[in-house]
């Protein structure tokens, strides 16, 4: 048990690092992140999941650089850890916004934009729907706290004070961004191949009659069958939210073994 009253230059050094790797965490991550939440409440999270780190991370941190030098290029590398480990599950919630983004371009709602309270610019209709449902789907599963446990993991993979980037960990980021993209896919490709099937059908009965005005016809169709796909596909994007949950903690857990 980490006594407050007396701290010693190896305890408050082993604070400053943990530390740092928590508020680079708190800055960016899902939800956490929010410009909603307030900066002071974004500190004390970081501060509480400081002390709380501490005791458990004191006998593992070796002992004070005498170099201020060495001591910057530590604490900027913790930051650099608790940034990639936010960013890296801000990224599935990219993809679910940039999904929304294309299915809405499908259907002509691409110039519609709505402030979206937790990013920080505005996005159209069916993305911004689908990062709410994303987000309380996220928090019903507990992400929040998977996600604050992959960064107590992260200091048993990586000491404070010792992480170093290797060619190992540029590539495992690479893998990560590769399933990000696939994700978006998975969310996207279904609505679009649909409304791309009623682009064809459209442009078939444009040829057959000339006379009928396709456009007039064609918008409200592309956005009744779309919205019903949509909505027809939204046990799928529960049980896609759910993977993203899991998959999000072991893709953190590879790359910080790779930032070994």
């Amino acid at each position: 048990m980490l006594n407050y009253t007396t701290i010693g230059v190896h305890t408050f050094y082993t604070f400053l690092l943990v530390f740092s790797r928590t508020s680079g965490l708190v800055a960016v991550a899902p939800i956490l992140g929010s410009r909603s939440i307030p900066r002071t409440v974004k500190a004390g999270l970081a501060l509480v999941l400081s002390l709380a780190i501490v005791p458990l991370q004191e006998e593992h941190t070796f002992n004070p650089p005498t170099h201020l030098l060495v001591l910057t290029t530590q604490v900027v590398g913790e930051a650099m850890v608790g940034l990639v480990i936010g960013y890296l599950a801000r990224l599935f919630f990219a993809a679910v916004e940039i999904a929304g983004t294309l299915i809405d371009t499908q259907m002509g709602f691409g110039f519609l934009q709505l402030a979206n309270p937790f990013a920080e610019q505005p996005n159209s209709i069916l993305s911004v729907f689908q990062y709410q449902l994303a987000t309380t789907l996220y928090l019903l599963m507990n992400g929040h706290l998977l996600l604050i446990n992959s960064v107590i993991d992260s200091f048993t993979l990586i000491a404070p004070g010792t992480f170093a980037p290797t060619a190992a960990f540029g590539s495992g980021f690479v893998t990560i961004l590769q399933a990000v993209m696939l994700l978006c896919l998975r969310v996207a490709l279904p609505a679009i191949g649909v409304l791309l099937l009623m682009e064809i059908a459209f442009g078939i009965m444009a040829r057959l009659v000339p006379t009928l005005n396709i456009f007039v016809v064609g918008a409200p169709g592309k956005i009744l069958i779309g919205l019903t796909t949509v909505s027809i596909l939204l046990p799928a994007f529960a049980l896609i939210v759910g993977q993203v949950v899991t998959e999000s903690s072991q893709g953190i857990h590879q790359l910080m073994v790779h930032g070994r």
